[in-house]
């Protein structure tokens, strides 16, 4: 009997030995500061489709992010935490400069997830307040509200499935929907999860809506990314010219 429990104390041991020594083996998860990704972006309104290619340059400590238009212009678009934003037309050697909260980097993609912010999307800090939670099925609804007066937008609403962020709303008085974001195609970048795909629709009444599905490819991480555009300086002989009444999408 106790030639048995000696035995079996044995066996236990050598198991955990064996994985001690297996773990102190395995490769380190390692840590994401530079990211570049293919990014594709095509558009649908009112039955006419427009194509946009961009390769996109992100650095997380620091929130850098940069944005290079290949096709069908040819551009490249910087901003930062700080909501410095600076558009540089390569051809015709000039630059937009603003800035402002919704310009920063923060309001992005990559801010909300590796800031570990996924669970209200950002919302907070634009000034919503978590107001209600619900649950269908396995996904988790949560209600937020701004805080603040708006004129358009009266409440937003974020789904989550397994810890994800799978939708993003915003509905205006009458409940009926301004924006919604659907996330998909969920890959690893890293220690995280990121969706590869997003789907947008953008209403602008009853009957007119804006499609738009963004595609990201090719990744690429860390010493692997070059940083020829992170480090990018816009030409001193660049003409400065004042920006549009439209502020860019992010």
């Amino acid at each position: 009997m106790v030639e048995n429990v000696n035995l079996t104390m044995f066996k236990n041991l050598a198991a955990a030995c064996i994985t001690l020594l297996l773990c102190s083996f395995a490769p380190l998860q390692e840590k994401v500061d530079k990211i570049k990704l293919t990014l594709i972006s095509k558009s649908l309104h009112k039955g006419q489709s427009f194509t946009v290619k961009s390769d996109l340059y992100y650095r997380v400590s620091g929130g850098t992010m940069v944005t290079r238009f290949t096709s069908p212009f040819e551009k490249i678009v910087f901003t930062n935490a700080n909501g410095e934003y600076k558009d540089y037309n390569v051809k015709q050697n000039t630059v937009t400069l603003m800035q402002g909260f919704d310009l920063s980097s923060k309001n992005s993609l990559f801010y909300s997830f590796f800031s570990g912010s996924i669970n209200d999307m950002g919302l907070a800090a634009l000034g919503y307040k978590l107001v209600s939670t619900r649950f269908e099925n396995k996904i988790v609804i949560t209600t937020w509200m701004p805080v603040g007066p708006s004129k358009i937008i009266k409440k937003a609403e974020i789904a989550h499935e397994n810890y994800l962020p799978i939708f993003l709303g915003f509905f205006d008085a009458n409940n009926k929907p301004v924006q919604k974001s659907y996330y998909t195609n969920y890959q690893t970048v890293g220690s995280i999860k990121m969706p590869f795909t997003i789907t947008e629709f953008d209403y602008f009444g009853d009957k007119d809506s804006l499609i738009t599905r963004r595609t990201y490819t090719n990744l690429i991480l860390n010493a692997a990314v070059e940083d020829t555009y992170l480090n990018y300086k816009i030409p001193a002989s660049a003409k400065v010219i004042s920006p549009s009444t439209d502020k860019p999408k992010k």
